[in-house]
């Protein structure tokens, strides 16, 4: 039991680590794509807001994942280390192939996966389910109707006006600290999701608790961003589409705005959905031949794969264990 739980732990960090990796592109992609931030100081930005957010924001969505799918005291210590283990092997390889997922779409599908494997899908809170995948969703086309609308509100009321006035320019500069700021709030909603991704598993269990959990969650989400958070970042600032600071602006302010109206209804939303949805949306606001709807199409096609590949991957692992 004792060992159990210590490799549930570190592959909690692990998966921390993986899950901040591939999502700090979402709070700093879109600085970085703009030129508003240089890669560097975007991941130390990124890297210190997620940590905030992460000890002080995400209590109410640890608490969805870590009682909501599979009820209080049925999470085995065996089950919790089949579900980190399945979310850290896919995570790793679409990091691998710079690809932006979603980090709570990967452990949810663990969960259900081995949840079904481990006490049948009788005896889980489907509703809740239901409700987490609803979010799922939402949240893109929430990110590109909300995207779409900010852009073009301000293209109307701001750029073409000071265009013709001669000072575009000076307006992006603005545009630039302002997002600066967007991505730090960004951030924020990051680290209160991704804690609860990363350790909501553990809190289940009941063998394991307290704050210094969180506490060791929040470093490995850090420890993530400023070892291996490049990667994705630069696929969601550079290759869906051309990013000024005002459309990164724009995009930031949209996803992170419902990001955090999601959290105070407890679902783990996807910021990496939402971000995705507000930056096709900018871009279609922008003109459509900006948009690479090839790069959008093969980040779909992933989202899709996900939740089928971990839920069987995870039913498979805990029947493996089961052998061993």
């Amino acid at each position: 039991m004792d060992a159990l739980i210590a490799m549930s732990l570190i592959l909690s960090l692990y998966m921390a680590f993986n899950i901040a990796a591939n999502d700090i592109g979402n709070s700093v992609g879109t600085a970085v794509g703009s030129g508003s931030l240089r890669m560097k100081k975007a991941l130390l930005l990124g890297g210190f807001f997620v940590l905030v957010g992460a000890l002080f924001l995400g209590g109410s969505v640890i608490k969805t994942i870590s009682e909501g799918i599979i009820p209080q005291g049925l999470l085995s210590p065996r089950t919790a280390l089949v579900i980190t283990l399945t979310s850290s092997i896919w995570i790793t390889f679409t990091i691998i192939k710079k690809i932006p997922i979603s980090g709570s779409d990967a452990i949810v599908s663990s969960v259900i996966g081995a949840g079904i494997a481990s006490i049948g899908i009788q005896n889980m809170r489907t509703d809740v389910v239901g409700f987490i995948v609803l979010s799922w969703i939402m949240s893109p086309v929430a990110g590109f109707l909300t995207g779409f609308v900010i852009y073009r509100s301000i293209r109307r009321v701001l750029i073409k006006p000071l265009q013709g006035m001669g000072m575009r320019d000076r307006l992006e500069k603005v545009f630039s600290y302002l997002q600066i700021l967007s991505s730090s709030f960004s951030a924020l909603n990051l680290g209160a999701v991704d804690i609860a991704v990363a350790t909501g598993v553990i809190f289940a269990t009941g063998y394991a608790g307290g704050y210094w959990i969180r506490i060791l969650g929040a470093l490995g989400l850090a420890s993530g961003i400023l070892l291996a958070g490049n990667r994705v970042t630069e696929t969601i600032g550079r290759r869906i589409t051309d990013l000024t600071p005002s459309r990164g602006f724009a995009a930031q302010l949209s996803a992170a705005v419902i990001v955090y109206l999601f959290l105070g209804y407890g679902m783990p939303v996807s910021p990496t959905q939402t971000l995705v949805g507000s930056v096709i949306g900018v871009g279609i606001a922008h003109g459509t031949s900006t948009v690479e709807y090839d790069v959008i199409r093969h980040i779909a096609y992933t989202w899709i794969v996900t939740i089928p590949t971990c839920i069987i991957l995870s039913a498979a692992i805990y029947t493996i264990t089961g052998f061993i």
